[in-house]
């Protein structure tokens, strides 16, 4: 550990050096000369003082579960109902459970803890058909090992390696749970400088976010040949890979907004007008790319992440949400004008929540109580892993479209979906209830730090919660929000090493 703090310190000085961070010095420099806002919204403010609603914890994602599947005219069976009542509760228990205070077990059960793993491990290989059984079971003594009082660094870096091969393979439902806990006890355990680093050079971190996301974003029109939005042609040539790294942009925006919010660099009037500035920025690059989903998420990430650090006023909040609602109806319009849809407004949203819950229902059914597809959905998400699969549907909306019985189109089926066809009600119950807990850690973690500490905790929990919000109808199935969602709860695994939970 002392040779990589040598190594990390000399990197230190070599970034601090570097054209990344004095570009970056420069960027925020020039952000300082904007001028102050002038003007503010606070008509509403003496009735939503004290309102829960506008201060935006994980409860927000139970409110809208319901509001969505209420647009829903088509009936749910007996186990689509089981699903989507006990997956939102179990969500909102998952956001009661406060992280345990556990003791350590003594190092003596160390030794046969790995033996008995060991035997499960073996056997989840031997058993190939039936290897999902014994990678369950394996989990108590891996957890066990984990709360050893010796320490196990050693062991779960091996196992790391041992995982990674396995996947490589195309076993993922073998490796993943393996690979998952072994990183999750890695993070525990560490003791690097590295969070702090990134803590005390959050601009850097904000600077690149927007850089690369703007640059990839040129590259893709430009590959695309065409503005995006009013070219069904360009939309359909855009490069994954680049469109899904242009979405960094406005990642970075509203982690600006949290940054200028929260630092004693920029007066309250600026940091307004910069949040306003970076947001209407964001908002029409993504608007142009023709896709719904990043317009909703930069509305409602500068929406919750304004709201936390309190650029917005209470009224504004209103206003804000009031816009969020109006773009996406717009936006659906315009969409449906080109594409030729003849339905009115209502009926259109309708009719897509019917349908989404409809498949959600389908999948539900198919997985049964354990699941069918034993995370292949999720795995997908990314291209390299879905290619190890067989069969042409390389994508997880699109794997779900062959399994309902559709050729030629993507469908998405609710936040429910993807987990009941890959894990069962039980997959359902089990990850809706860790979604509460991660997302109340998060928010807890956010609210109790003070100052420049709330930066980065404030800035991810707004993502999160706002890709939350949107996969409810689309499901969590997109990679960028995935690894979005890891490096947030790598994050929190670091603050709660720091003990400050």
């Amino acid at each position: 550990m002392k040779d990589l703090d040598k190594i990390f310190l000399f990197l230190e000085k070599e970034f601090s050096n570097s054209l990344i961070n004095k570009s970056s010095i420069k960027f925020f420099n020039a952000i300082n000369h904007f001028p102050d806002s002038f003007f503010e919204i606070d008509i509403f403010d003496d009735y939503l003082k004290n309102s829960t609603f506008l201060k935006f914890s994980p409860l927000v994602v139970v409110a809208s579960i319901f509001l969505f599947f209420s647009f829903s005219d088509h009936p749910l069976s007996i186990i689509g109902t089981l699903t989507f009542i006990l997956g939102t509760t179990s969500f909102y228990i998952g956001t009661l459970i406060k992280i345990p205070k556990i003791r350590k077990l003594n190092k003596k059960y160390f030794t046969p803890l790995v033996g008995i793993f060991s035997f499960l491990f073996l056997l989840s290989l031997i058993k190939i058909e039936s290897f999902g059984f014994y990678v369950k079971l394996s989990l108590i003594p891996l957890i066990l090992i984990g709360l050893n009082e010796r320490r196990s660094k050693d062991f779960f870096v091996s196992l790391l390696m041992i995982s990674m091969v396995i996947l490589a393979k195309g076993y993922w439902a073998l490796s993943f749970p393996f690979i998952f806990f072994s990183l999750a006890y890695l993070l525990l355990t560490y003791r690097g400088r590295f969070l702090k680093y990134l803590e005390d050079n959050t601009y850097n971190l904000i600077f690149l976010l927007l850089v690369l996301g703007f640059i990839f974003y040129i590259l893709d029109i430009i590959i695309a040949g065409g503005i995006p939005l009013f070219d069904i042609q360009a939309r359909k040539s855009l490069d994954p890979l680049f469109t899904a790294v242009s979405h960094l942009f406005p990642m970075g925006s509203i982690l600006l907004i949290s940054y200028v919010g929260l630092t004693n660099k920029y007066s309250y009037n600026k940091a307004r007008l910069i949040s306003i500035f970076f947001t209407i920025i964001s908002l029409i690059l993504m608007a142009l790319l023709g896709y719904r989903t990043q317009v909703v998420f930069v509305l409602l990430g500068s929406l919750i992440c304004g709201s936390m650090i309190g650029i917005w006023k209470k009224s504004e909040l209103i206003l804000l949400i009031a816009i969020s609602i109006g773009s996406l109806f717009f936006l659906t319009m315009v969409r449906d004008t080109i594409l030729g849809v003849n339905l009115s407004l209502i009926e259109s949203l309708k009719t897509r929540i019917s349908l989404t819950t409809d498949v959600m229902d389908i999948l539900a059914n198919m997985g049964g109580v354990f699941g069918l597809t034993n995370g292949a959905i999720h795995i997908s998400t990314h291209p390299f892993l879905a290619r190890l699969m067989p069969g042409v549907a390389y994508s997880p909306r699109r794997m779900m479209a062959v399994l309902v019985g559709e050729k030629s189109i993507s469908v998405t089926s609710s936040i429910f979906g993807p987990l009941s066809i890959d894990f069962g009600l039980i997959g359902v119950i089990i990850s809706m209830a860790f979604l509460g807990f991660f997302l109340s850690s998060l928010y807890n973690s956010a609210d109790k730090e003070n100052g420049e500490g709330k930066i980065i905790p404030v800035g991810l929990y707004s993502m999160v919660l706002s890709y939350t919000l949107i996969g409810i109808e689309t499901g969590i199935v997109d990679l960028e929000v995935i690894l979005l969602f890891i490096i947030s709860l790598a994050y929190l695994l670091f603050i709660i090493n720091r003990k400050i939970i």
